[in-house]
């Protein structure tokens, strides 16, 4: 009798078949029972009974994956062993019943974590490997299939790395069994990549990672678009590129990584359970390379992905910190990078949440503890709060003590608390703080590997603060320690990093403190040569690239450099580069609020008028301040002479940066309302309407194509100097109509420059102390120098001259100083003397000369009243009734009461070359922009909508309304943010405004006598020319025959022709 060997393990269709009967324990009981009787019945040593156990083995086996009863797996592979031990002679069972006793011992690994049964496996699958398979139709390729998943379980069980280096040894034997075409080859060229990441993860040596990339990639190119393994195939290459980059820094590892996420996600539909995942590891990937490269384009890519990802986070999901912590470090980025306090009080309030999701003993709270420490150490830097930097550095202790010895992230914590420390240093002087510092991070240096990136940061730091401690003990070994460091670290950075001319510009400040204390001339070279390479830098931003050129003006200008003046040069052409980032005013407002950069050009003025350079002085004033004016001003570039050499590269100008203006002068919508720390961010992050990085991405654009055109205008002949920076012999024409006094304010010497037309520049030295006293001593120190220097030059008495004052001297009336003494000893001001108006700059001067004025042509002048009375401004009704008694009622349009909205007096200001303001003028502290005339219903005409008109025929704007000429404590004197300057900028040839809170009867008063005195010849010979004069006489009217106090009369000032 012969007896067949069920092969059912195996999985034939055929036995397969067979076995499908088996549907019940009864049924497997009842097959082996029979089986049992049919062995008890032969001899014990017949052969037959080889196959009868290997059967029931196999019945029991089968019966396992039905019952899932451990007993049953243990009844089987007992069976297979006496079917091993009765078939010793008989290849065919011997054969079959290793094959099957493998598997079993294998699954009761698997299943029930037997380490000896994988021992056992690997064993009998090596074995069999050398065994004729063929006779026993036994498929060597299942068998060494079977063999690669037990080494793999049994490295991962154990680590031992030569497991799956064996694994690796036998996939490379595998692959050159199959066919590159077929399913096999990618599934071997698959798992000869995961292993390799394996050897990477246990080892940390690159080699690994570069292995594992190669096999990635060429599993991916055999695997069909349409393959369902696909993406987890583009998953696994991104990640492992990711890796590559974090250890090498190859930006085209990013770049690859980011495009296969892309697919990866096309790939995916919008309910994909694993859609949310593939967001969130996409924005990764996009941060990342900002990270390097700190282009915003990516960055904003990275916030609209982290949205995306949050959007999609269900209720209750466990990973929802990681998201949420995730878009607060995106947004804490855009903060650094353009100073929205919106997103940084945004990203505070999701690193909250996740701190909240992550409650002690969670295991991801040090993740949320270092996000919020970050947040919070960012925002302490702009706000100076002390208590930000210290709820920072609490944060990052709680999360050191959270991160032992032998953790990965040890280093990284250990550096951000040092960051923290430093800081605090800087503004307390504890050297404690250093002495810390240092010691966390010679800690953090012995536990990253030589040559890893993150090594880079570490070691420039500990050099910055041995400096620190250098500074305080004087020893040269922390000299020697500080600037191998920093040799190292840059050593370390690629050429093409973000963050070259930081590390550099630390380094020779470094140099410049070693030279301070040792006089080292070499040291100060090595600093000098270190400022200019970091200035230099063709990949860092000009905001980083300006920092560093301040660093170089600071050293040059204190060791009397042969430098300074380049550096100064360098300083002022990045100035606006920096600045102009920011898609909107309002963001670039914010980027220069409380920032030291806005002394750069009064400093550089005033080092070149030590040096006598008397023009250039006033070129760099002109290139330094006023920029978000200036910024603007440059697209409104009248191009009258342009169109007649080439029309259509005209109208290219005119078409981009008008819809370039469109966007600077976009209302800046903030629409993040801070949560409290128990709210829920959701209602608040998900959704909302994030319009800066779409204002960002197409003012990128759009300046990307206007500097095309600018390139091509500047080639053509006579237009060489076209949006170059304006030189002094254009900008002397801005003294056409009188002198223009120019008043330099620095902490290093202050001056007074006089510009006559088509004569040498006039200076008037001041006391060395002229910086601490000019607030109360104006008349001492600039009214009566000035008067007696332009009566030396011939200027008349009368005359018009205007004055350009610089820093906190633009919010003082110069115009008032006084009394100045003379002979008569009649007590005299300088604006009684002169006729004195303002210009924040000759620039401005000069565009409100040169605009042309169609349609005024009759010499007809017509006048829009903007009036709203109410009970706090009385006097209202009665002043329109003067001014229409004294220009004529039929000139005048009248828009008061319901009348009064922003969208009629917009309307109507085109309409009329002329208007008087007469209602409540409203300031917003440190948000220039929103400061505004108030309009009926509470609504608001504010500086921003005044800024976006363009109106070519207006002449003259009279502002009585409080606080138009008033500049708000921002930080900003210089950029000039005021209604009087908005109405100027928007077509406005003469305007005047107040510099404080003016008295409701003073309008009424000095309107009567302002407007008699323009019109006293007649409409027809009216100008906005004599409006200075005018305002003048009206002036000394309310001093001589109303007697009002020194307060308010000298709170109307004149701006403009």
């Amino acid at each position: 009798m012969a007896l067949n060997v069920n092969d059912g393990a195996q999985g034939s269709s055929k036995s397969q078949s067979s076995m499908q009967q088996v549907d019940s324990l009864n049924d497997v009981n009842s097959q082996v029972n029979r089986l049992q009787t049919l062995a008890s019945s032969l001899p014990f040593r017949h052969p037959d009974r080889a196959a009868i156990a290997h059967n029931i083995a196999s019945f029991y086996f089968e019966g396992y994956k039905a019952t899932r009863q451990k007993g049953d797996l243990d009844q089987a592979i007992v069976g297979y062993a006496e079917a091993l031990l009765r078939g010793m002679s008989q290849p065919l069972v011997n054969i079959l019943t290793f094959d099957h006793l493998t598997r079993a011992l294998l699954t009761r690994f698997n299943d029930f974590g037997v380490r000896e049964d994988l021992d056992h496996s690997i064993s009998y699958f090596r074995h069999l490997s050398n065994l004729p398979l063929g006779i026993a139709s036994v498929k060597r390729l299942n068998v060494l299939y079977g063999l690669g998943n037990a080494l793999r379980s049994r490295f991962e069980v154990g680590g031992r790395l030569e497991d799956i280096k064996d694994l690796i040894s036998l996939l490379r034997h595998v692959i050159t069994m199959v066919s590159p075409s077929t399913d096999d080859y990618y599934i071997i060229t698959y798992n000869l990549a995961n292993a390799w990441k394996r050897i990477y993860e246990q080892t940390n040596e690159s080699e690994g990672l570069t292995e594992a990339i190669s096999h990635y990639r060429a599993a991916l190119t055999s695997c069909p678009l349409d393959h369902p393994s696909r993406p987890l195939s583009l998953n696994e290459l991104a990640e492992v590129l990711m890796s590559r980059f974090q250890w090498c820094g190859d930006l085209n590892d990013v770049k690859d990584a980011a495009t296969l996420r892309e697919e990866l996600l096309d790939l995916l539909d919008k309910g994909h359970p694993e859609r949310m995942c593939v967001l969130m590891n996409l924005a990764n990937v996009y941060y990342a390379r900002f990270e390097e490269t700190n282009d915003s384009e990516d960055l904003e890519k990275a916030i609209s992905r982290h949205r995306e990802a949050l959007l999609l986070c269900p209720p209750g999901d466990e990973s929802k910190d990681i998201l949420l912590k995730n878009l607060g470090m995106s947004l804490t980025s855009r903060f650094n990078s353009f100073g929205r306090m919106d997103c940084m009080e945004e990203a505070i309030s999701l690193y909250r949440a996740a701190l909240r999701l992550c409650p002690r003993g969670h295991p991801r709270r040090r993740e949320s503890l270092a996000g919020l420490g970050h947040a919070m150490y960012s925002r302490s830097l702009r706000t100076h709060r002390m208590e930000d930097l210290a709820e920072s550095i609490n944060l990052e202790r709680e999360n050191l003590a959270l991160t032992p010895p032998g953790h990965p992230m040890r280093p990284q914590v250990l550096y951000n608390l040092s960051v923290s420390l430093q800081t605090q240093y800087t503004w307390t002087g504890d050297t404690g703080d250093v002495e810390e510092g240092i010691g966390h991070l010679y800690e953090a240096s012995k536990l990253v590997k030589s040559g890893h990136p993150r090594s880079r940061s570490i070691l420039h730091l500990l050099a910055v603060n041995l400096l620190h401690r250098f500074r305080h003990r004087g020893a040269n070994k922390d000299i020697a320690d500080a600037i191998k460091h920093h040799i190292t670290s840059i050593s370390l950075i690629p050429e093409g990093h973000p963050e070259v001319s930081s590390m550099l510009s630390n380094f020779s400040h470094g140099l410049h403190l070693i030279f301070f204390r040792t006089g080292d001339v070499e040291h100060l070279e090595g600093s000098i040569a270190l400022s200019r390479s970091a200035v230099e830098h063709p990949f860092s931003s000009a905001r980083k690239r300006l920092t560093a050129a301040l660093l170089w003006t600071i050293t040059a200008r204190s060791t009397r450099h042969p430098s300074t003046l380049t550096a100064y040069r360098k300083a002022l052409s990045l100035l606006q580069r920096a600045i102009d980032l920011g898609p909107t005013v309002q963001t670039r407002h914010e980027y220069i609020s409380g920032r030291n950069i806005l002394s750069i050009p009064m400093d550089a003025a005033s080092y070149a008028i030590e040096s006598r350079a008397y023009e250039e002085a006033i070129e760099m004033l002109e290139q330094g301040r006023a920029l978000l004016w200036s910024g603007m001003r440059s697209l409104r570039t009248p191009l009258d002479h342009l169109r007649g050499v080439d029309k259509s590269l005209a109208d290219e100008f005119t078409e981009i940066s008008q819809a370039l203006e469109a966007i600077i002068t976009a209302t800046d919508v903030r629409d993040f309302v801070h949560t409290p720390a128990d709210t829920d961010v959701d209602a608040v992050t998900i959704g909302r309407n994030d319009t800066f990085a779409r204002d960002l991405a197409e003012k990128r654009r759009l300046s990307g194509e206007l500097d095309k055109v600018v390139l091509r205008i500047q080639a053509l002949p006579g237009f060489e100097n076209f949006w170059r920076p304006i030189p002094f012999r254009h900008l002397q024409t801005a003294a056409m109509g009188g002198p223009v006094v120019i008043i330099n304010l620095s902490e290093y010497r202050s001056d007074i420059l006089i510009t006559c037309f088509n004569q040498p520049v006039v200076h008037i030295p001041t006391p060395t102390d002229f910086f601490d006293r000019t607030l109360e001593e104006l008349s001492e120190l600039v009214g009566q120098p000035v008067a007696n220097r332009l009566m030396e030059l011939g200027i008349p008495e009368h005359s018009r001259i205007w004055l350009c004052p610089t820093s906190v001297l633009a919010s003082l009336p110069i115009h008032a100083a006084g009394p100045i003494s003379s002979h008569t000893n009649v007590k005299r001001y300088l604006c009684d003397i002169y006729v004195c108006s303002y210009t924040p700059s000759l620039s401005a001067l000069i565009a409100s000369r040169s605009r042309t004025l169609s349609g005024s042509a009759s010499g007809q002048r017509s006048l829009l009243i903007v009036g709203q009375s109410d009970k706090s401004l009385p006097g209202v009704d009665s002043e329109t009734r003067s001014i229409e008694c004294s220009v004529g009622s039929s000139s005048v349009t009248r828009i008061v009461g319901e009348a009064a909205t922003p969208e009629n007096v917009i309307a109507h200001l085109s309409m009329h070359p002329w208007v008087h303001f007469a209602c409540h003028g409203m300031l917003q502290p440190g948000r220039p922009f929103e400061s505004s005339f108030l309009l009926q219903h509470n609504t608001h005409l504010t500086l921003l909508r005044i800024a976006k008109s363009h109106l070519p025929t207006a002449e003259l704007a009279f502002l009585a309304a409080c606080h138009t000429a008033e500049l708000t404590e921002d930080g900003t004197p210089d950029e000039v943010l005021h209604l009087t300057a908005a109405m100027q900028f928007s077509g406005f040839r003469s305007v005047i405004g107040t510099l404080w809170a003016m008295v409701d009867e003073d309008g009424q008063d000095l309107s009567e006598h302002f407007y008699g005195k323009m019109f006293a010849a007649g409409a027809q010979v009216a100008s906005y020319e004599k409006s200075a004069r005018a305002l003048r006489h009206a002036t000394q009217k309310l001093r001589t025959e109303k007697g009002v106090s020194l307060e308010r009369w000298v709170n109307f000032v004149h701006y403009g022709a």
